[in-house]
């Protein structure tokens, strides 16, 4: 298993890691399962307060092995009383006495970034757990098509986020389809700061575990499984540390485990080449930025735009169930009022919803 230095933290970390979200979906494999992970060459263990019964399946499993793992848990934007009695929870659950690092879960809008990061707020909080010792290392995490408010994107607030310096890793989804086109500016922009970058929904949410279309006869000569190459294809990026593999059975675990020895086997050349070939494959214009929401009655485009990109462009048939339930109610629609002008790439943008739709 390779691993890579989790930014400028000083942890080497699997780029494999231990993504904990899926453990209740097999509860009696999920010791077997862990173990395996670890056995295989894992030693990065990703977790959250509110994934289910997954701290608690991870301090079963994971006793006795305390040095063999980093250990990541999550904390929702709260009250501090609030962050601190689910850190307790947490560590009860886990069976430990601190983490390694501790993330500001979900920092997906305006909202939750005020909450973060205003005077006494939720930053506040975690700068003194960590300094209590509960924690070596702060971190911020992201979902999905995230919202454009207050002037900005999704985008803007990692950007932001980043550059207070004030967390040492950034969690955040990248996947094949390209949803937030995260390595046009934030990919660099933490390599400069030297932040450790984890990723999160590289499969997006499931939609390239069995099928990766047209990206399968690129990555072909080194995969076994599309999973693997969804996989594979985020660490072709430098600056990717550890890209999150949920693991719900030791089955899953062998396969995906198999990636960080794949990657081991490439050189620095055949890296570079297969990036380059994957974005040659090109991607479809909507940006996902969400300007356009307040505008759209409702009818999420950024969704629709860029599954339907995923379905014709990249041949992921999976991708149709995401948006083909919007068909009524976008060809309803008469006016976007106010959508064009908000659009960065110029589109008449009820014109071009309804275009995926002609057929």
């Amino acid at each position: 298993m390779e691993t890579r230095p989790l930014g400028r933290t000083g942890l080497q970390v699997s780029t494999i890691g231990f993504g904990g979200a899926r453990l209740d979906e097999h509860p009696e494999q999920a010791m077997e399962t862990v173990h395996r992970a670890l056995d295989l060459g894992v030693n990065f263990i990703d977790t959250a307060r509110y994934y289910g019964n997954s701290e608690k399946h991870l301090g079963e499993a994971l006793r006795g092995r305390r040095s063999d793992y980093i250990l990541a848990t999550k904390a929702m934007i709260e009250d501090p009383d609030v962050t601190r009695e689910s850190l307790e929870t947490s560590f009860s659950l886990l069976e430990v006495d601190r983490v390694d690092l501790l993330y500001a879960h979900a920092c997906d809008n305006e909202a939750r970034y005020t909450y973060l990061m205003r005077d006494k707020g939720m930053l506040h909080t975690l700068e003194q757990i960590r300094s209590e010792g509960l924690t070596r290392f702060l971190g911020v995490s992201f979902n999905h098509f995230l919202p454009y408010e207050h002037g900005r994107t999704g985008i803007d607030r990692m950007k932001a986020l980043i550059e207070t310096n004030a967390f040492d890793v950034i969690q955040l989804p990248m996947s094949l389809i390209r949803i937030e086109r995260v390595e046009d500016e934030i990919l660099p922009l933490a390599a400069e700061r030297d932040l450790g970058v984890v990723i999160n929904f590289p499969t997006a949410d499931g939609i390239l575990t069995r099928d990766i279309g047209v990206f399968q006869s690129i990555l072909d000569p080194y995969i076994s499984t599309p999973c693997q190459g969804a996989l594979l294809a985020l660490l072709l990026y430098p600056a990717v540390t550890s890209v999150l593999s949920g693991m719900s059975t030791s089955a899953i675990a062998d396969e995906n485990c198999a990636v960080g020895k794949i990657l081991a086997g490439l050189s620095e050349a055949e890296r570079d080449q297969l990036r380059y070939k994957i974005q040659d494959v090109g991607i479809g214009p909507c940006r996902s930025c969400g300007r356009c929401a307040p505008y759209t009655q409702g009818i999420p485009v950024p969704q629709i735009m860029t599954f339907h990109d995923t379905a014709q462009r990249f041949g992921i048939q999976a991708a149709h169930q995401r948006y083909e339930g919007h068909k009524v109610q976008v060809m309803a629609c008469t006016d976007f009022e106010g959508a064009n002008a908000v659009c960065p790439e110029g589109f008449d943008v009820l014109a071009e919803v309804k275009k995926v739709f002609d057929d």
